[in-house]
Parts: structure tokens; sequence; C-alpha cells
């Protein structure tokens, strides 16, 4: 099945893509700190390029396609690649690679709509975190709906796309099939990679809301032991706390899971660490210093965590109460999570 799916997507992207005797335009890199590094271009995914980076630049002659889907670069030691859009014309990116998010794309239209849109979103975060008078839970709400709007007020657009996905987990599955539904009534024909996705989260989304049976899965703990969430919760009321070292929001929840544990434990509740680090030592580190005495697990695949996946995981901390093989809450704290597990446990 992988190899049909490899092939599949290989056939798609030769298809959108004219070949090499066809038009092309280009790419020119200009990053600074970056010399006799390997950059790599790629495409919802897939690596289409590399080149060498000399003198600061490098040169990336890319075929035309018949779409208007995010291209991006990627360096090692980058956390994440650094997208954008082409509009299929010359362009120019430049910046430091120390400072990926700091990078300049000179070149696309498309591209100008969105760092519009990021300039207006991160003045206003701004201006709500200078506020003390704005309590943080409206200006969270305040910022998801600046993220509604543009997506609302521009279906057709593939920045908007582009805004559903990147800021979907400020949003709950009946607000993500609001927007998606809003852009095939705009036009019922219209495709991106950025929709394709958002709609692929949301469905993972509604699979693991509280009610649905729970999703199986099976990580290693530190000492290269596997640990399968069916055996482990057999019989118990537990928490999957999805968390990493380098998450300074899941280090401040930890002593509410702590005292929980602490708490509750001789009860029959109990917690599984599903970590998103990349760095095991630091994992380590953190469990230790944060007092986890609980089962931790982890790929080592930072983001990609699979167990992550299946969960539709796209920011950390968040957490699921498990019982009987059943979600039964999502993303409980403080208060409300030892509240929960009084009314789990029966207390």
């Amino acid at each position: 099945m992988k190899k049909q799916l490899l092939f599949l997507t290989a056939v798609i992207m030769m298809t959108a893509c004219t070949s090499n005797k066809e038009p092309q335009f280009k790419i020119n890199v200009n990053l600074a700190n970056a010399d006799d590094e390997t950059i790599y271009l790629q495409k919802s995914g897939h690596k289409l390029d590399s080149a060498i980076i000399k003198n600061w630049e490098a040169v990336f002659n890319t075929p035309v396609c018949n779409d208007n889907e995010m291209y991006s670069i990627m360096l090692k030691g980058w956390r994440r690649p650094f997208t954008f859009f082409t509009d299929h014309q010359d362009m120019t990116l430049e910046g430091d690679a120390q400072n990926p998010n700091s990078i300049l794309v000179k070149g696309s239209e498309t591209q100008a709509r969105l760092d519009a849109f990021n300039k207006s979103y991160y003045e206003l975060e701004a201006k709500l975190e200078a506020d003390s008078t704005i309590d943080p839970a409206d200006g969270e709400e305040m910022l998801k709906m600046h993220c509604f709007d543009y997506v609302w007020e521009n279906p057709k657009d593939p920045v908007a796309h582009y805004v559903l996905y990147r800021y979907k987990w400020a949003f709950g599955p009946c607000e993500m099939r609001t927007m998606i539904d809003n852009i095939h009534h705009a036009d019922s024909t219209i495709t991106s990679s950025n929709l394709t996705m958002a709609e692929e989260y949301v469905e993972k989304l509604e699979r693991v809301q509280a009610g649905q049976p729970v999703i199986d899965f099976t990580q290693d703990d530190p000492d290269g032991n596997p640990v399968t969430l069916s055996q482990l919760s057999e019989g118990k009321l537990m928490l999957i706390d999805f968390w990493a070292s380098w998450c300074p929001d899941c280090r401040k929840a930890n002593p509410d899971v702590v005292a929980a544990y602490q708490k509750y434990h001789d009860q029959g509740f109990d917690v599984l660490g599903v970590s998103f680090d990349t760095n095991k030592e630091a994992w380590l580190a953190a469990v230790e210093k944060d007092g986890l005495t609980w089962t931790q697990v982890s790929d080592l695949q930072g983001w990609s965590n699979a167990a992550g996946a299946l969960y539709s995981i796209a920011f950390i901390p968040q957490n699921a109460l498990i019982k009987d093989g059943m979600i039964v809450a999502r993303n409980l704290e403080g208060e409300e999570l030892a509240k929960e597990i009084e009314a789990q446990l029966g207390k």
C-alpha cells in the first residue's frame, strides 16, 4: 500500500508540473551563515531538488506547475521547513540561516498577501499582550476570529487555505467544518494541499473527541521497551499526556499533572507521557527535574511523533482522559482535571 501511495504521489506531481523542456522559473536563495550547507527544495513534503550554498547563494530552476501550491526550503538544524508561495515566477528568498523566520520572499503576489496577513496577526497579538486589561482567554478568541474572518472572507485564496491549516490548533471540529464547507460552497472544484490537509486533520480530530473509542498505539520507553496503550491502561483511568521538554507551556502544566497523579494514583488513576522530543537527554532531564514518575514513551521524532498523528495533535500540551477503551474527556487542566478524575473514579 505504501509503495502504491508513493507511486500515485509521484504521478500526481509529474502530471501537475511540466517537464524540464517546458517553461521554468528560478528560486534564488540568498542565505547568510549557510555556506557549504546543502539546501533542499520541497513541495507537499517531497524533496524536489538540492543544492550546495556557495557565497550565500543557491539557485533552483523549477518547472512551472498547474497549481499554486506552497514550496519550502529546508536546512539541517531547522526545526521545520520554511514555506512560501511562488506564483511560478522568478523570485528571491533572502535572510539568515540562523533565523529562518525572518527570511524575506520577493516576487510572489500570493506570498505578499500572506506576509500582509502575518503582519496583521502579529501586530494584533502584540497589542493584546501589551494590554493588561484584556483577559488572555479573550485575547486568544480575538486572534482566532482574526484567522476565521480571513478564511471566511477569502475562500478562494490559497492564503486562506494556508491560514486554515496553519492555525488549525485554535479551532474545534465544528468550526473547522464550517470554514471548509464555506470554501467548497464558494467553489466546489477548488483544491489545494493546505485545504486537503485541513480536511484530513479535522477527520482525525473528530475521531479522537470525547465519546470516541481509544486509538491504540505502541511506543518505546526510555530503555527501548515497547509500551502498548491498551495493555498499560487496562482497568485504569488513564491520562495520555502529550508534551515535550522544550515546550514552556508543557513544563508549566506538569505540576498539575504531578499533583493529580500523586493524589489519585492509588485509586486507579495513571498517566502515560508521550514526548514530542528529538533529544533523548533533554527529554529525560526534564522528566527527572519535573518529577514525572509515570511511564514515558517517545519515538524521538518531534512533531512527527506517530502517536501524536493518531490523536491529531497540532499543539502541546494536550491530553486525553481514557477509561474502559473510550475517550471520556480532552485537554483538561488544573482544577478541571482533578474534578473530572474524581467524577470518573466515582468520588
